[in-house]
Protein backbone atom coordinates (compact mmCIF):
# COMPACT_ATOMS: atom_id res chain seq x y z
CA UNK A 1 0.00 0.00 0.00
CA UNK A 2 1.35 2.85 -1.02
CA UNK A 3 -0.58 6.50 0.15
CA UNK A 4 -0.13 10.99 0.70
CA UNK A 5 -0.01 11.88 4.42
CA UNK A 6 1.81 13.15 7.31
CA UNK A 7 4.93 13.23 8.95
CA UNK A 8 4.52 15.48 12.51
CA UNK A 9 3.87 18.61 9.95
CA UNK A 10 5.54 17.32 6.87
CA UNK A 11 4.21 15.78 3.92
CA UNK A 12 5.07 12.08 3.46
CA UNK A 13 4.99 9.25 1.40
CA UNK A 14 3.95 6.00 3.23
CA UNK A 15 4.95 2.84 2.27
CA UNK A 16 3.92 -0.31 3.29
CA UNK A 17 3.68 -4.54 2.74
CA UNK A 18 2.20 -5.08 6.74
CA UNK A 19 5.47 -5.88 7.82
CA UNK A 20 7.48 -2.66 7.43
CA UNK A 21 5.83 0.51 7.43
CA UNK A 22 7.81 3.21 5.99
CA UNK A 23 7.29 7.18 5.35
CA UNK A 24 9.46 9.23 3.31
CA UNK A 25 9.40 13.16 3.20
CA UNK A 26 9.36 14.77 -0.19
CA UNK A 27 9.72 18.15 0.67
CA UNK A 28 12.90 17.16 3.24
CA UNK A 29 15.43 15.01 0.68
CA UNK A 30 13.39 12.78 0.41
CA UNK A 31 14.70 11.07 3.61
CA UNK A 32 13.40 8.42 4.83
CA UNK A 33 11.63 9.43 8.64
CA UNK A 34 9.95 6.50 9.98
CA UNK A 35 10.53 2.67 9.67
CA UNK A 36 8.38 0.36 11.80
CA UNK A 37 7.63 -2.73 12.13
CA UNK A 38 4.08 -5.02 12.26
CA UNK A 39 4.07 -4.39 15.94
CA UNK A 40 4.34 -0.76 15.84
CA UNK A 41 8.48 -0.55 16.79
CA UNK A 42 9.45 2.48 15.21
CA UNK A 43 13.30 1.78 14.38
CA UNK A 44 14.37 4.97 13.64
CA UNK A 45 15.64 7.67 16.28
CA UNK A 46 12.98 10.42 16.46
CA UNK A 47 13.67 14.15 17.04
CA UNK A 48 11.57 15.31 19.66
CA UNK A 49 8.27 17.85 18.86
CA UNK A 50 5.62 18.01 16.75
CA UNK A 51 7.25 20.43 14.59
CA UNK A 52 9.94 19.14 12.00
CA UNK A 53 12.75 21.26 12.01
CA UNK A 54 13.13 22.04 8.01
CA UNK A 55 16.78 21.74 6.91
CA UNK A 56 17.53 24.49 4.59
CA UNK A 57 20.26 25.37 1.92
CA UNK A 58 21.99 27.20 4.89
CA UNK A 59 20.78 25.45 7.73
CA UNK A 60 23.12 24.24 10.52
CA UNK A 61 22.43 20.36 9.92
CA UNK A 62 22.61 19.37 13.24
CA UNK A 63 20.44 22.48 14.41
CA UNK A 64 17.40 20.85 12.27
CA UNK A 65 15.42 17.82 12.74
CA UNK A 66 18.89 16.03 12.51
CA UNK A 67 17.59 12.05 12.81
CA UNK A 68 15.82 9.11 10.71
CA UNK A 69 17.84 8.44 7.47
CA UNK A 70 19.01 11.64 5.73
CA UNK A 71 20.97 10.42 2.07
CA UNK A 72 24.43 12.43 1.80
CA UNK A 73 25.42 13.26 -1.06
CA UNK A 74 27.73 14.14 -2.81
CA UNK A 75 29.74 14.63 0.60
CA UNK A 76 28.86 14.72 4.47
CA UNK A 77 32.31 17.72 5.42
CA UNK A 78 31.62 20.67 3.48
CA UNK A 79 33.91 21.37 0.63
CA UNK A 80 35.04 23.13 -2.74
CA UNK A 81 35.89 20.80 -5.36
CA UNK A 82 35.92 21.73 -9.27
CA UNK A 83 35.01 25.32 -8.25
CA UNK A 84 31.58 23.58 -7.05
CA UNK A 85 30.19 23.99 -3.27
CA UNK A 86 29.88 20.69 -1.69
CA UNK A 87 27.29 21.35 1.13
CA UNK A 88 27.51 20.36 4.70
CA UNK A 89 25.77 16.98 4.92
CA UNK A 90 25.65 16.98 1.05
CA UNK A 91 23.00 18.61 -1.68
CA UNK A 92 20.65 15.93 -2.22
CA UNK A 93 19.30 16.16 1.55
CA UNK A 94 18.26 19.70 1.53
CA UNK A 95 16.57 19.55 -1.67
CA UNK A 96 12.51 19.23 -2.17
CA UNK A 97 12.41 15.98 -4.69
CA UNK A 98 9.07 15.73 -7.15
CA UNK A 99 7.53 12.43 -6.59
CA UNK A 100 5.36 9.65 -8.79
CA UNK A 101 3.47 7.37 -7.03
CA UNK A 102 3.16 4.36 -9.24
CA UNK A 103 1.32 0.61 -8.75
CA UNK A 104 4.24 -0.57 -6.60
CA UNK A 105 6.14 2.00 -5.96
CA UNK A 106 6.82 5.85 -5.38
CA UNK A 107 9.94 7.30 -7.40
CA UNK A 108 12.03 10.30 -5.94
CA UNK A 109 13.43 12.77 -8.35
CA UNK A 110 15.49 16.00 -8.02
CA UNK A 111 17.75 18.03 -10.26
CA UNK A 112 20.91 19.20 -8.44
CA UNK A 113 21.27 22.01 -10.85
CA UNK A 114 24.59 23.81 -9.34
CA UNK A 115 26.03 20.04 -9.10
CA UNK A 116 24.75 19.38 -12.71
CA UNK A 117 23.37 16.07 -11.61
CA UNK A 118 20.19 14.29 -11.57
CA UNK A 119 19.47 12.53 -8.15
CA UNK A 120 16.81 9.96 -8.40
CA UNK A 121 15.43 6.76 -5.77
CA UNK A 122 12.49 4.48 -5.97
CA UNK A 123 11.01 3.07 -3.39
CA UNK A 124 9.31 -0.90 -3.10
CA UNK A 125 9.28 -4.11 -1.58
CA UNK A 126 11.14 -6.93 -2.50
CA UNK A 127 9.37 -10.10 -0.67
CA UNK A 128 9.59 -8.65 2.94
CA UNK A 129 12.55 -5.97 2.51
CA UNK A 130 11.97 -2.56 1.71
CA UNK A 131 13.87 -1.90 -1.32
CA UNK A 132 15.44 1.65 -2.49
CA UNK A 133 16.99 1.88 -5.59
CA UNK A 134 19.48 4.75 -6.49
CA UNK A 135 20.19 6.28 -9.81
CA UNK A 136 22.25 9.16 -9.87
CA UNK A 137 23.51 11.03 -13.40
CA UNK A 138 26.36 13.46 -13.82
CA UNK A 139 25.86 15.88 -16.58
CA UNK A 140 29.04 16.90 -16.39
CA UNK A 141 32.14 16.70 -18.89
CA UNK A 142 34.00 15.49 -16.29
CA UNK A 143 34.52 12.54 -13.78
CA UNK A 144 32.59 13.44 -10.71
CA UNK A 145 34.01 12.96 -7.45
CA UNK A 146 31.69 12.32 -4.79
CA UNK A 147 30.82 10.47 -1.26
CA UNK A 148 27.65 9.22 -0.74
CA UNK A 149 26.54 8.14 2.72
CA UNK A 150 23.35 6.51 4.09
CA UNK A 151 23.01 8.61 7.44
CA UNK A 152 20.73 5.69 9.06
CA UNK A 153 20.15 6.59 12.79
CA UNK A 154 18.70 3.94 14.37
CA UNK A 155 17.08 4.32 17.88
CA UNK A 156 19.35 3.31 20.62
CA UNK A 157 18.97 0.26 23.07
CA UNK A 158 20.89 -0.76 25.59
CA UNK A 159 23.35 -3.35 24.48
CA UNK A 160 21.78 -2.72 20.68
CA UNK A 161 24.71 -3.55 18.38
CA UNK A 162 26.45 -3.96 14.59
CA UNK A 163 27.03 -6.69 13.98
CA UNK A 164 29.55 -7.40 10.36
CA UNK A 165 32.31 -8.95 8.45
CA UNK A 166 33.95 -5.68 8.58
CA UNK A 167 33.88 -5.70 12.64
CA UNK A 168 36.19 -9.43 12.17
CA UNK A 169 38.83 -8.04 9.33
CA UNK A 170 39.26 -4.21 9.21
CA UNK A 171 41.35 -2.24 11.67
CA UNK A 172 39.15 0.92 12.94
CA UNK A 173 39.93 4.41 12.57
CA UNK A 174 38.63 7.16 14.93
CA UNK A 175 36.86 10.44 13.72
CA UNK A 176 35.92 11.82 17.03
CA UNK A 177 35.37 11.16 20.31
CA UNK A 178 36.84 8.28 22.45
CA UNK A 179 35.64 4.85 21.67
CA UNK A 180 34.91 2.37 24.31
CA UNK A 181 36.38 -1.26 24.20
CA UNK A 182 33.39 -2.12 22.46
CA UNK A 183 32.68 0.29 20.13
CA UNK A 184 29.97 -0.77 17.62
CA UNK A 185 27.59 -1.55 21.14
CA UNK A 186 25.62 1.16 22.49
CA UNK A 187 26.01 1.70 26.59
CA UNK A 188 23.64 3.25 28.42
CA UNK A 189 22.33 6.69 27.36
CA UNK A 190 23.41 8.60 30.70
CA UNK A 191 26.66 8.09 29.34
CA UNK A 192 26.42 11.20 27.69
CA UNK A 193 28.81 10.34 24.92
CA UNK A 194 29.22 10.26 20.91
CA UNK A 195 32.26 8.67 18.93
CA UNK A 196 32.27 7.74 15.16
CA UNK A 197 35.01 5.52 13.38
CA UNK A 198 35.67 3.82 10.27
CA UNK A 199 36.77 0.48 8.96
CA UNK A 200 39.94 0.64 7.11
CA UNK A 201 38.68 -1.99 4.29
CA UNK A 202 36.20 -2.40 1.51
CA UNK A 203 33.72 -5.47 1.55
CA UNK A 204 31.02 -6.17 -1.30
CA UNK A 205 28.36 -6.81 -1.62
CA UNK A 206 27.88 -4.93 1.69
CA UNK A 207 26.02 -6.37 4.31
CA UNK A 208 25.48 -5.60 8.32
CA UNK A 209 23.32 -5.53 10.91
CA UNK A 210 21.58 -3.92 13.84
CA UNK A 211 20.97 -6.56 17.06
CA UNK A 212 18.83 -4.96 19.57
CA UNK A 213 18.91 -7.60 22.51
CA UNK A 214 15.86 -6.02 24.57
CA UNK A 215 13.39 -5.87 22.03
CA UNK A 216 14.79 -9.37 20.33
CA UNK A 217 14.93 -8.11 16.89
CA UNK A 218 17.39 -7.61 14.04
CA UNK A 219 18.04 -5.29 11.52
CA UNK A 220 19.44 -6.13 8.18
CA UNK A 221 20.81 -3.90 5.55
CA UNK A 222 22.75 -4.91 2.37
CA UNK A 223 23.72 -3.36 -0.97
CA UNK A 224 23.70 -5.05 -3.90
CA UNK A 225 26.72 -4.18 -5.82
CA UNK A 226 30.49 -2.96 -5.67
CA UNK A 227 28.97 0.85 -5.14
CA UNK A 228 28.64 0.83 -1.54
CA UNK A 229 31.34 -0.85 0.14
CA UNK A 230 32.67 1.06 3.33
CA UNK A 231 31.23 1.08 6.87
CA UNK A 232 31.21 4.05 9.05
CA UNK A 233 29.67 3.97 12.65
CA UNK A 234 28.43 6.89 15.10
CA UNK A 235 27.39 5.74 18.34
CA UNK A 236 25.33 8.56 20.28
CA UNK A 237 24.64 8.03 24.25
CA UNK A 238 22.52 10.82 24.99
CA UNK A 239 25.57 13.57 23.59
CA UNK A 240 24.28 14.88 20.68
CA UNK A 241 20.40 17.03 20.97
CA UNK A 242 19.60 14.17 23.19
CA UNK A 243 19.16 11.34 21.34
CA UNK A 244 19.93 8.04 21.74
CA UNK A 245 21.35 6.34 18.37
CA UNK A 246 22.99 3.57 16.63
CA UNK A 247 24.01 5.80 13.32
CA UNK A 248 25.28 3.28 10.49
CA UNK A 249 26.78 4.75 7.59
CA UNK A 250 27.36 2.77 4.89
CA UNK A 251 29.11 4.62 1.68
CA UNK A 252 31.15 4.54 -1.18
CA UNK A 253 34.32 6.42 0.05
CA UNK A 254 36.06 7.04 3.70
CA UNK A 255 36.84 9.81 5.67
CA UNK A 256 33.49 12.41 5.06
CA UNK A 257 34.61 14.39 2.26
CA UNK A 258 35.95 13.30 -1.28
CA UNK A 259 38.76 15.72 -0.96
CA UNK A 260 39.34 13.66 2.50
CA UNK A 261 39.14 10.19 1.04
CA UNK A 262 42.31 9.54 -0.71
CA UNK A 263 42.78 6.76 -2.82
CA UNK A 264 39.09 5.35 -1.64
CA UNK A 265 37.39 8.67 -3.43
CA UNK A 266 34.41 7.85 -5.96
CA UNK A 267 33.49 9.00 -9.36
CA UNK A 268 30.82 9.44 -11.75
CA UNK A 269 32.25 9.15 -14.93
CA UNK A 270 31.27 12.49 -17.01
CA UNK A 271 27.56 11.84 -19.15
CA UNK A 272 27.29 8.71 -16.54
CA UNK A 273 25.73 7.20 -14.13
CA UNK A 274 25.89 4.91 -10.57
CA UNK A 275 23.29 2.77 -9.43
CA UNK A 276 23.21 0.98 -6.30
CA UNK A 277 20.07 -0.94 -4.28
CA UNK A 278 19.50 -0.93 -0.48
CA UNK A 279 17.39 -3.35 1.02
CA UNK A 280 16.28 -3.20 4.87
CA UNK A 281 14.45 -5.83 6.33
CA UNK A 282 13.22 -6.69 10.25
CA UNK A 283 13.62 -9.82 11.70
CA UNK A 284 13.32 -11.41 15.18
CA UNK A 285 15.74 -13.16 16.86
CA UNK A 286 15.56 -16.60 17.19
CA UNK A 287 16.00 -17.18 20.92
Amino acid sequence: MIKETFYKDRPAVEISNGKITAKFLPLDGAKIASIKDEEGMEFLAQAKGEQYRVLGVETNYIDAECSSFDDMFPTIDPCEINSMQYLDHGESTRREHQFEIQKDSVKFTCTLDNLNILYEKTAYFEGDALAVKYTITNKNDFDFPYLWAGHMMFAGELGSEVVSEFENKFEKEVMFGQAPEKPNALGAFENNKQWKFYYIGAITPFECAIKYPLSKKRVNISFDNQVIKYLGLWMNEGFLNGMYNVAVEPCSALYDAPNKAKETCSFIPAGDKIEFTLKINIEKERK
